[in-house]
């Protein structure tokens, strides 16, 4: 490469990478007001070629509540917390979540499957798992903080400072588990969509989870699919999926809230 072109590729090269930080990671959204979830006459299936899971629910949930997901295996469950996290498209219907239809990408909502995968053996440490969290208030190739005290605090508040380092292929299901939901509160989500958090979890993990979820940020939405009942007496409101329908349980279960 001749001079003229190196420099010339140089100019190049660095218009390029001056451009590439303000590229965002995630569309910013405005705050709205009303309920964080309100679906109308809500149809969907767990595969575009499969069956219907429910059938026209209608529902809302405030900002702020936790609700609990309850309702026999096969129930449609996951399929309706994949369609709030816009990762199934519905059939039919209406479905608002924090305003807005659901879609990928959104900074305000994170989505927790019930049993996360992870390529083994991927190269990633506990901590730059939790960091990640901080991708969505970034452009695509800005350089976050590695020491960050947002990443600290998230992970003393899930228990899991002395593991930081620990590539995550070697955690257990309760420690990724923990570290998903650390990441969530460093991306600072509004709604949190949990599919069984508790599957996987041993009884130390789910004591620190429940602490979590009980001690929440103010302002912060939780749908939980769960089968135990006493998440449902923790919890908010609690809407049932059985045979294709969907119905309140309760407005406010367990204890005197602020959600009638």
């Amino acid at each position: 490469m001749n001079q003229a072109l190196a420099k010339a590729w140089s100019r190049l090269h660095g218009s390029i990478l001056g451009l590439l930080p303000t590229i965002p990671y995630a569309a910013v959204e405005t705050p709205t007001a009303g309920p964080a979830i309100r679906a109308e006459k809500l149809t969907a299936a767990a595969r575009v070629d499969g069956p219907v899971a429910f059938t026209e629910v209608t529902f809302e949930i405030p900002a702020g509540c936790r609700t609990a997901l309850v309702g026999p295996n096969g129930s449609g469950k996951s399929t309706l917390l994949r369609v709030l996290a816009g990762l199934t498209p519905a059939r039919a219907g209406g479905v608002e979540v924090l305003g807005r239809p659901p879609g990928l990408g959104r900074r305000r909502i994170a989505y927790l499957a019930q049993r996360p995968a992870l390529t083994p053996d991927f190269p990633i440490t506990l901590r730059r798992l939790v960091q990640m969290g901080k991708y969505a208030h970034h452009g695509w190739f800005d350089e976050c903080d590695h020491g960050d005290a947002d990443v600290d605090q998230a992970l003393r508040l899930l228990e899991l400072t002395e593991l930081a380092d620990r590539p995550v292929h070697a955690l257990s299901g309760g420690q990724l588990q923990r570290g998903l939901l650390a990441r969530a509160t460093v991306q600072r989500a509004e709604l949190l969509l949990l599919d069984e958090p508790y599957a996987a979890l041993d009884a130390g993990s789910r004591t620190v989870v429940e602490r979590f979820l009980a001690e929440r940020p103010a302002g912060l939405t939780v749908v939980m699919a769960t089968h135990d009942a006493a998440d449902a007496r923790r919890s908010d409101r609690v809407l049932e999926l059985r045979e294709g329908t969907l119905r309140l349980l309760h407005a406010c279960a367990g204890h005197d809230h602020r959600h009638a």
